[in-house]
């Protein structure tokens, strides 16, 4: 039996006792926090000063700083555009394994593109590219590495397409935040290939900035409290700013919970930066934003985080096509409230196991076939391969 299902249910049972007691004291916290973005919804000029301030204190200080909109405001679905370039990318991979025979990974990247209001079929794209560490004075890459490269190489895919496409405005997106994440390495190493992948990344961005193109990332169900935890600084008295690590008065409530109530179909929140660590380097016109988008319905709320540059956020004509454009491509989905577009560069990127396998196979021919004596999987690995031993009895 692979669980302990007796000691799995008793946990299952002691921890949903504690639930609705927890739930009373999470709905209290939800009601400070919206009585809190009420408070302060007009005093945008002040919250922002007081973030400043708080980062100060702690560079780390990860919050929602708000740009001009009204903290609690809501903005309705503009009509989608009638033509537009709609281009998503998505990426998966195939991580390193030392119990594989040879050590490798694999990056592979698939895109569609589609033109709105056009009978046109859509054109899909995709970019593979491994590396072999095997006989590498280099060592190898982390997980987290690769999943730079990963991100990386699925905004440069954007840039390279957007660059030729015909129909305006262009709409590129992605799967996950806009923000390349991978700045906490652990040697030296790893964050000179983090600050080379983010320059490169950057570079992409500005590609798509001079294009004069849309980008975003599409965050389905999000658990950030970047919103609230902006309502913990406004709630911090200005002495106790040099302890705002400590000050989590609304720890447990999550922006979700802030928003749902308050944006039917179709409906974005106000738009507001991301104060983070790395937010010197998103300049300028390449400054992170975000919003809350309700993709649901009015009996049943969806949020997505969508994030944004500054030069989307300064276009209201290029903002307006993004949103329309998001909320229908999640309609397409139908009770799936997920975009179209996004949905099927998963499908291109999605790497199987038996895509693995093979791949793995001919990378063990290749070099066999080139007088290289290839090593063997680990005996572990072996061992899981073996078919599953039966347990019915002989007749």
């Amino acid at each position: 039996m692979p669980l302990d299902y007796l000691s799995v249910k008793r946990q299952i049972q002691a921890q949903a006792a504690n639930a609705p007691e927890e739930l009373q004291r999470i709905a209290k916290l939800r009601a400070r926090a919206a009585d809190l973005l009420t408070t302060n919804a007009e005093k945008s000029a002040e919250l922002r000063a007081k973030v400043e301030q708080a980062v100060t204190q702690d560079s780390f200080l990860r919050v929602a700083k708000p740009v001009s909109e009204a903290l609690n405001s809501t903005h309705p679905v503009p009509a989608p555009p009638e033509s537009a370039t709609l281009i998503a990318a998505d990426g998966s991979q195939i991580n390193p394994s030392r119990h594989d025979p040879v050590n490798y990974f694999l990056v592979n990247v698939g895109a569609i593109e589609m033109q709105s209001g056009s009978s046109a079929a859509p054109t899909t794209h995709t970019r593979s590219n491994l590396r072999v560490f095997e006989y590498s004075a280099s060592g190898s890459f982390s997980e987290e590495q690769i999943g730079l490269e990963r991100d990386k190489s699925e905004r440069v895919l954007l840039a390279e397409l957007a660059a030729s496409a015909q129909a305006r405005p262009v709409i590129t997106l992605t799967d996950g935040p806009l923000e390349l994440w991978g700045g906490r390495a652990r040697d030296t190493e790893e964050q000179s290939h983090f600050i080379d992948s983010l320059d490169e990344y950057l570079g992409a961005l500005t590609q798509l900035q001079l294009l004069g193109a849309a980008t975003a990332g599409y965050v389905d169900k999000p658990r950030a409290d970047l919103v609230v935890r902006l309502m913990e600084v406004a709630a911090t008295p200005q002495e106790s700013l040099p302890d705002i690590r400590k000050q989590r008065p609304l720890r447990g409530v999550t922006d979700w919970a802030l928003f749902a109530p308050l944006l039917g179909p179709g409906e974005r929140s106000a738009i507001f930066a991301i104060q983070s660590q790395l937010a010197d380097r998103y300049a300028g016109p390449l400054a992170l934003h975000f919003f809350y988008l309700n993709v649901g319905t009015a009996k049943a709320a969806w949020l997505a985080r969508v994030e944004i540059p500054l030069w989307v956020v300064e276009d209201p004509a290029l903002l307006n096509a993004l949103h329309g454009a998001l909320v229908q491509q999640a309609n397409i989905m139908g009770n799936l409230s997920y975009p179209y577009v996004l949905h099927r560069a998963h499908e291109l990127a999605v790497v199987t196991r038996e895509e693995r396998e093979q791949v793995t196979q001919m990378l063990v021919t290749e070099l066999r076939s080139k007088g290289v004596d290839v090593g063997q999987a680990s005996f572990k690995q072996a061992a899981k391969d073996l078919p599953a031993r039966s347990t019915r009895r002989k007749s």
